[in-house]
């Protein structure tokens, strides 16, 4: 009796490039922004998880059976790093830019991470517009 192959299907690593300049790894000098590291770590996060799931093919194709388990730590740690940047406002006008452009990036190469995340968006984003005008 032969035994039914099995085909493991993982999703299609999209990358999230550049959102805009705005975006650097680092806030402009002398305006200390905590976004501008939280989207970085993100980006770093999902570097990792795609290079996890790129293996998790691999190894499906293959038929191991712990392919399904590779990418689980880099998972949870996208998703940590994606949540930690929504939850924070951004504190300058620099920082809300960068925020809203690169979240806008993973909208339109991964819509599903934003569909749930429409209240908290906005009580960032009113926080986020409170500290501008703190600060000016």
């Amino acid at each position: 009796m032969t035994q039914a192959k099995t085909e493991i299907s993982t999703p299609t690593p999209r990358r999230i490039d550049a959102a805009s300049p705005a975006s650097a790894a680092a806030a402009p000098a002398g305006l200390p922004d905590p976004v501008f590291s939280l989207i970085e770590a993100q980006r770093t996060a999902r570097a990792a998880h795609l290079v996890a799931l790129e293996e998790q093919d691999r190894l499906g194709r293959i038929g191991d059976r712990s392919a399904d388990w590779v990418a689980e730590t880099e998972c949870h740690a996208d998703m940590d790093a994606f949540n930690d940047l929504i939850e924070t406002a951004p504190a300058t006008f620099a920082g809300l830019v960068a925020w809203a452009s690169y979240l806008d990036e993973i909208r339109k190469v991964e819509p599903w991470m934003l569909e749930e995340e429409g209240q908290m968006l906005v009580v960032v984003l009113a926080e986020a517009l409170g500290n501008l005008a703190v600060a000016s």
